[in-house]
């Protein structure tokens, strides 16, 4: 089949060939066509201003060419064309000739013919003007007679706003006519062929419900339409509207036509598969949708290039596919698409020839109706071919169905989901094993014989199935309702029912099916309860304790003058808790927590609620007043004194530490009321423990622990913002005889928000209480090794950095190795480095402090015991602890002048340090006389303000300025 077609195009093209051929202008009498071409003059009329009269009158001024071409191609031009050209009869009797111009989309032809005897015949044609002279609209031509022996000479003028182009033909009138009719029979007969098909893609389409079949009517429709236009039957019954806006019907139609059609390929190729063939079909449907919005855009010549662009961009993919497809696809596949390349190619060749872009022969019209008909009559054939297997399959369906019926009854019996029928009124008429089993029956019959057979005896809540019919009875469908129901005997079940009302010509039921969660429900509350409690103590958690205080805290906002008892939070810590996990490990401290838990819910009613917060940390939210609240808290801490614990022979008595705030609306959220409870918590213990406290926020205790808390929030933000800065003060030897480098002690500074510098008395209290000064001790040690690092000249003249060190850093193993990596990361020779720890701190943790001095005493790091005769001033720590320096406290220096005492024991101080090699340092030098009586004791170091005040590290650059400082 394809080779025919390949012939029958051959064929075409040859015929195209021959025919082109036909010459002269003499009219003999065997004349029958000719092309006016080849002997005419024309010229470019750029300026659109010449008329007949300019170019009869002015005829050696007129730059006429001498045309050598049969068929005149001219493109897109704004210009008027003339043509001059004479025709000479030498039939020797009248003739009647018709020049034919050849193409539909001429907006204006201006014809004048010059007789022998002087006279003139102007005919006016063309597109745009229709004149009733114009014998054939649909080929543009118009007739006139020649006498015998006569010469006429004619000029033509031609414009359009489409591709110029003409062949210029002249008929004899007989021919041209039996041309015309012929022409017109071919396309009658094809035009007959192609509405035939179209009725029947339609009959398919109703039949089939395919939506491609639409496509491809739409397809047909547009092409038909265009070869209409272009052929000039659009003109034919002179509508006035095809005639002024050809131009713009013609574009859109392309575009059109590239639509359905790539859209009609891709949905009968199926190929989605095939990722390129996807893409590409997805492009020119894009290219085709801007196509048909083009003419709103652009005028017609870009128009034309954007369709030619799309032509061409589906001619290389109907010939891509062609060669791709020939091997490896389907038989139908091959051929629609073989098909499809001789089908396009022919309304390229028909198209461009319209267009100008091809010559212009009679025989490539027939080129793409043609290949049309063939792939439209081939597209029939195999739909028909469809329907027929579609009866095949209808029947062997029809076959199928007992099976399936049986197989659904096998599959409805053996569902592991529960399936059901019953009535509107909840008869039960069929159910499946699995429902059966759900509600405890063997099977239907058990069921029935229990005489349980009404489906709303299960449901848990009696009034949800009628919810359920109502909702189904407006909306035909539920799906995935929780439910919960009793088995026959009464065991809670929990699932998701889905239903639909089937509704039959005798009777409207109910099909449905359950799906068992059970297991899952379970699951959730368990999930829910580990949400909301301590899995320890039963207890309400931190969590679900806080959103309860929440809700509390909200009412006393809405409702404050409203409310008759206030809603009151207890936080309570157990003293000596700690004491018993240390001594009987946490397996005890769990086993007397869960005693504990015991004691505090005998000693509430059931509108307190109780939570556990912490470890050993417990609250309780109350609605009541604060005389009632104080009543509870103290029977708490009464019950809890009594409490006797004994674990292995040991006995414990713990007590009860209890802060309580009451949730007024000056209290935001639950961590502040939370923090408050917290203080006034922490004040009982400070007072003594087993105590309870009320908050109050114009006690001192508790405005101090506030501030403090506050300051915990200030020295982090500082700590992530790097605003603490290092200072340093000199300590000088007293004897001039001690040449040495550099000696001063390392100071911390805090810059505040506005840029002052604040003193570290102002928040080391804060930082000590509450375990923070650890980490300001390792910003410390780290910045100032970085600061050395950086300086190695000074480093070189450095003789020993006093750090202060607080008791939290001792005791820290972390903060031993912290500090070894970080003199190790900066290679700071350690001897250059002497730790401060004061007389409390030392003791604090006695063992823990002489394992870190020990361990950096071997690395050569020295160390001083700072502040001393402040603490416990026992002698024995001189001994016992390995110093290599002692810091005599300021407060027995500044008074040496006048206070014996303070002289006296100075003095002493001295003496046992010379006693054990350590040498000493005084604080507070503010004087010479004071600077004279340490030197005449014996004091090897002096630091104070005589010796220099404290100044910014980043400030010391020299000698000098340390000396100054």
């Amino acid at each position: 089949m394809h080779y025919l077609l390949s012939l029958l195009l051959f064929i075409v093209l040859s015929l195209n060939t021959v025919f082109a051929h036909a010459e002269g202008i003499e009219i003999g009498s065997d004349f029958n066509v000719g092309h006016l071409g080849s002997s005419l003059k024309h010229f470019e009329d750029k300026t659109n201003s010449y008329t007949f009269d300019d170019l009869s009158q002015k005829k050696s001024s007129i730059p006429w060419i001498k045309s050598k071409q049969s068929h005149f191609n001219f493109g897109f031009s704004d210009s008027s064309f003339w043509f001059q050209g004479e025709i000479v009869n030498k039939a020797g009797v009248e003739k009647f000739l018709i020049i034919d111009f050849g193409d539909s989309l001429l907006d204006k032809i201006d014809l004048y013919l010059i007789h022998d005897d002087g006279s003139t015949t102007v005919k006016k044609l063309g597109t745009r003007s229709h004149d009733n002279e114009n014998m054939s609209n649909l080929t543009f031509a118009t007739g006139f007679k020649i006498e015998a022996d006569e010469t006429i000479r004619y000029y033509i003028r031609l414009k359009t706003s489409a591709f110029l182009q003409t062949p210029l033909m002249i008929w004899d009138a007989n021919d041209f006519i039996d041309e015309q009719s012929q022409h017109k029979i071919m396309v009658g007969i094809f035009t007959g062929l192609f509405l035939m098909m179209i009725c029947y893609l339609i009959f398919l389409y109703i039949h089939l419900h395919e939506p491609k079949l639409i496509q491809y009517v739409l397809f047909i429709v547009c092409y038909l339409s265009v070869i209409w236009i272009v052929e000039g039957f659009g003109f034919a019954y002179n509508i006035d509207f095809i005639a002024r806006y050809y131009d713009f019907i013609i574009i859109v139609l392309m575009g059109a036509i590239g639509l359905n059609l790539s859209l009609f390929a891709r949905q009968l190729l199926q190929l989605r598969y095939r990722t390129w063939f996807s893409l590409s079909t997805n492009i020119l449907i894009i290219f085709s949708a801007i196509v048909m919005t083009s003419p709103l855009l652009f005028s017609f010549k870009i128009g034309v290039l954007l369709v030619s662009g799309l032509a061409l961009a589906i001619t290389v993919l109907s010939v891509v596919c062609g060669l791709f497809f020939i091997h490896g696809e389907s038989a139908d596949v091959r051929f629609y698409v073989l098909s499809m390349v001789y089908f396009i190619l022919g309304i390229d060749i028909h198209i461009l020839t319209r267009f100008g872009l091809f010559g212009q022969y009679e025989f490539s019209d027939y080129v793409s109706a043609c290949s049309a008909l063939v792939v439209l009559m081939y597209l029939c054939w195999n739909f028909a071919k469809q329907m027929a297997h579609e009866r095949i399959v209808t029947k062997d369906v029809e076959k199928q169905i007992t099976s399936v019926n049986e197989r659904y009854y096998s599959v409805f019996q053996n569902a592991a989901e529960g399936m059901f029928t019953t009535t509107l009124d909840g008869d039960v008429l069929a159910m499946n094993k699995a429902m059966c089993r759900l509600l405890g029956f063997i099977n239907l019959d058990d069921m029935k014989q229990s005489g349980h057979f009404k489906a709303d005896e299960f449901y848990a809540d009696p009034h949800l199935r009628e919810k359920i019919i109502k909702k189904l009875g407006i909306e035909g469908e539920i799906s995935s309702i929780e439910m919960s129901g009793y088995d026959r005997y009464g065991e809670i079940f929990h699932g998701e029912i889905n239903m639909r009302l089937n509704i039959q010509p005798d009777i409207t039921v109910i099909d449905g099916s359950f799906v068992n969660t059970t297991k899952r429900k379970q699951h959730e509350i368990k999930l829910e309860s580990i949400e909301k409690y301590d899995q320890l103590t039963g207890l309400v958690n931190r969590v679900h304790f806080e959103k309860l205080v929440g809700r509390s805290l909200d009412l006393s906002r809405e409702h404050d003058h409203l409310l008759l008892e206030d809603h009151i939070l207890l936080y309570m810590d157990l003293d000596q808790f700690k004491l018993v996990n240390d001594i009987c490990g946490h397996d005890v401290g769990d086993a007397l927590l869960k005693k504990i838990t015991v004691v505090l819910k005998s000693q509430l009613d059931d509108n307190a609620i109780l939570a556990r917060l912490g470890g050993d940390e417990f609250g309780i939210l109350l609605k009541t007043n604060i005389d009632n609240a104080l009543e509870v808290a103290d029977t708490i801490r009464c019950a809890i004194e009594d409490f006797r614990f004994t674990h292995i022979g040991r006995h414990f008595v713990l007590g009860m530490s209890i802060g309580i705030v009451v949730l007024d609306e000056s209290i935001e959220n639950f961590s502040q009321a939370l923090s408050l409870a917290d203080t006034a918590c922490f004040t009982a213990k400070e007072q003594g423990r087993n105590r309870i406290y009320v908050y109050s926020n114009c006690n001192d205790v508790m405005l101090g622990h506030q501030r403090e808390m506050r300051w915990i929030g200030v020295l982090r933000e500082a700590l992530d913002e790097d605003r603490f800065e290092l200072a340093f003060q000199t300590i000088k030897p007293l004897s001039p005889s001690i040449k040495e480098g550099y000696r001063y002690e390392i100071l911390l500074r805090l810059r505040d928000e506005e840029g002052n510098l604040l003193s570290p008395s102002e928040f080391i209290a804060a930082a000590e209480n509450y375990n923070f000064m650890s980490q300001i001790d390792r910003w410390v040690v780290k910045t100032y090794c970085q600061w050395l690092s950086s300086n190695p000249n000074h480093l070189a003249m450095l003789s020993s950095a006093s750090i202060n060190l607080c008791g939290q850093s001792l005791v820290d193993r972390s903060m031993h190795l912290f500090i070894e990596n970080t003199i190790s990361m900066y290679g700071i020779p350690p001897e250059k480095l002497c730790f401060e720890i004061t007389e409390s701190q030392a003791i604090m943790d006695f063992d823990q402090t002489i394992i870190f001095m020990n361990k950096f005493k071997k690395l050569g790091c020295r160390f001083s015991l700072d502040d001393f005769g402040s603490g416990f001033s026992s002698y024995s720590y001189i001994k016992r602890l390995p110093i290599d320096q002692l810091k005599i406290d300021g407060a027995f220096i500044e008074n040496i002048e006048t206070d014996d005492v303070d002289y006296t024991m100075v003095k002493s101080f001295n003496d046992i340090a010379k006693a054990v090699n350590i040498k000493t340092v005084a604080e507070y030098v503010e004087n010479d006389n004071i600077k004279n009586i340490l030197s005449e004791i014996g004091i090897d170091y002096v630091q104070g303000y005589l010796i220099a005040k404290p100044a910014l590290l980043v400030d010391l650059v020299d000698n000098e300025q340390l000396d100054s400082a």
